[in-house]
Order: structure tokens, then sequence, then C-alpha cells
């Protein structure tokens, strides 16, 4: 592995405990889970006394921060700096140019996005390497959530593993907790889907994806109960923003389906939208986009409320189905 190249967060504690470390880690992604586990992976290699071998911490500027690392560790192998907040980029590649070889520096970075079908893009430092801590893939997840049920003797099926994940919107800190409230709720015996539906809130973008599956099938009546239930939620202004990122790569798939990569869709998605575009005309999906576009203009100019204008779309695109 070079420097610049990236890993997954799945191969960071492998990487840690089989090959010298690097010089520097940029924890990036949208799961402060993933990204608070990986810092604390690397944080590991700082051995006791860690108040002198570990700095976690913002530094006021990059020479405070080149000042730090060029301390050297006390009774260890290494000495680790987490750069926390906002840092000098350019500082630090030039720090990375020839950096202390006993530090090994951390920088995390939480990068939110608005669909989960799109990774944020790093803009990570020269020389430093990147470790992806976006949402995991299901596969890591299965394995997870076991462990966890396993401690109280609760058991979990595949697809309910799919359906915690999916009402969590593939996040590890809501699947985290999430799973501990089950798994003490039926310790010794096992957790169903009804405990899932039951239990947890849907996450916004796992109800966005109902709303429209719902309004492709020409369901307003559920259509509109799932905005009721989203308004008391106050997740309308961000429902726009997700329905409109689902169709348009709905609509993508069906018109130019080599070009989902560049609307940053992932490889896992591709086969399920292009599947999905060929139940529907063309036409009709440009007009629910079109539609959307209106009602998304409508509430913004103040023409009328978010409500009334998420209820007038839903109504108009499921109608016209």
């Amino acid at each position: 592995m070079y420097y610049n190249s990236g890993m997954e967060f799945v191969e960071l504690k492998k990487h840690l405990k089989t090959q010298k470390p690097h010089a520097c880690y940029y924890c990036y992604g949208d799961d402060d889970f993933l990204i608070d586990r990986a810092v604390s992976l690397v944080g590991d290699l700082a051995a006791e006394p860690k108040p002198f071998n570990l700095s976690d911490k913002e530094f006021e500027n990059a020479k405070a921060l080149t000042d730090e690392l060029m301390m050297l560790p006390i009774m260890s192998d290494h000495r680790v700096v987490i750069a926390r907040g906002k840092i000098d980029k350019a500082a630090v590649a030039a720090y990375l140019k020839n950096p202390n070889p006993t530090t090994v520096l951390v920088l995390p970075d939480y990068m939110p996005h608005d669909s989960w079908n799109k990774s944020p893009i790093p803009n990570v430092p020269d020389g430093a390497v990147g470790v992806d801590c976006n949402r995991l893939a299901i596969k890591h997840v299965y394995p997870f959530v076991r462990a966890i049920s396993s401690g109280t003797g609760s058991t979990i099926d595949d697809k309910t593993v799919e359906l915690l994940y999916r009402r969590c919107g593939g996040y590890m800190t809501r699947i985290n907790a999430e799973t501990q409230k089950l798994s003490v709720m039926r310790a010794g015996s096992a957790i169903t889907e009804h405990d899932v539906n039951a239990e947890i809130e849907p996450d916004t973008e796992f109800v966005v994806f109902e709303l429209c599956d719902c309004i492709l099938a020409g369901n307003s009546v559920r259509a509109l109960e799932v905005v009721e239930g989203m308004a008391k939620n106050n997740d309308l202004v961000a429902a726009f923003t997700l329905i409109y990122n689902r169709f348009r790569k709905i609509f993508a798939a069906a018109v130019d389906p080599d070009g989902l990569t560049y609307l940053g869709v992932k490889s896992g998605m591709v086969t399920r939208l292009k599947n999905e575009s060929a139940k529907f005309s063309k036409a009709r999906l440009k007009n629910i986009l079109d539609m959307l576009v209106k009602a998304d203009y409508g509430y913004k100019t103040g023409a009328m409320t978010v409500y009334d204008a998420l209820t007038g779309f839903v109504t108009r695109a499921a109608y016209a189905g």
C-alpha cells in the first residue's frame, strides 16, 4: 500500500496488526460510529502512559499541530496525534514530506450527504492514507448485529437484519443502539421483523423509499399517509431532496444507464435501478420529475407551504400512474 492510496474501514484493523503504520490516516465518511471506531483503532497504537503518547484535540494553528507531531513517544514505539476540527491541509502535506517516524497523525472528517447511494468525495492530504468510513455494506453488518445479540442469548435472521439496516438508514450508530435495545427486549429468544417494525422509527431515507414506491405504484392513499407521518417528524424539507435524487436516478437508468456512475450510484444499486426503471415509460418518469421541480419551486418561493407542496405533488404524481 502506498501513500495516497485508501482502504475500507473493514481493512483497517488487520492492516494495523500486520503492517507498519503509515504517518497519517485520514478517516472520512458519513458514519460517525465508524469514524470514531477507526480513530480508536489507530489510537491503540499509543502505549501507556497514554497522556504522553496520545494527543486528541483541536489545534489553534498549523504550528501548534506541527510542534505536537514532532514530540517523541515515552516508553512506546508510537505517539498518536488526533487532530480534530478544521486543519491546514497544505501544512499537513508539507509535514508528511518528511514526517516524524514515531508519530502517527489521525484526521477525522465527518462528511454528511443526503442520499445513501452516493458517497462523499474526500480531499485527502498529500502523503496521507484515506480510510473510507462511509456506511457499511449489509454483508459487514450481519456479523456485527449477531455479535451483539448473542450477548443476551437472542437470535436474529438475515431478513430481520436487513430490515433493521434499512430502518436505520445503514448508520452503524443507530444500528448499534437499536440492536442493543432489541437484544435486551428479546433476551433468550428470537428478534423478529415485527419487533423491528414496532420498536424502531424508520430513518427519513427509508420512508422516502416507501413514498416513492407508493407514487410509482399509483397508491395515492398510502403515499399521503406516509407524508402525514413525515410531517409529524418535520422531515418534509429533507424529503424533497431525497425524492428528487431517487427519481433522477430512476430516470437516468431509463435514459442512460451507463451514466449512473456519474451520479455517484454505488455498483450494487445500478442493477436495481435498471430493473426499476424498466417498469415505467420515460415520459412518465420525466413527468414526475417536472412535477417535483414545480412543487419544490412553489414552497421555496413562498407560494405555498412545504406540506401543501409535497401533498400536492404526491397526489398528482400517484394519480398520473
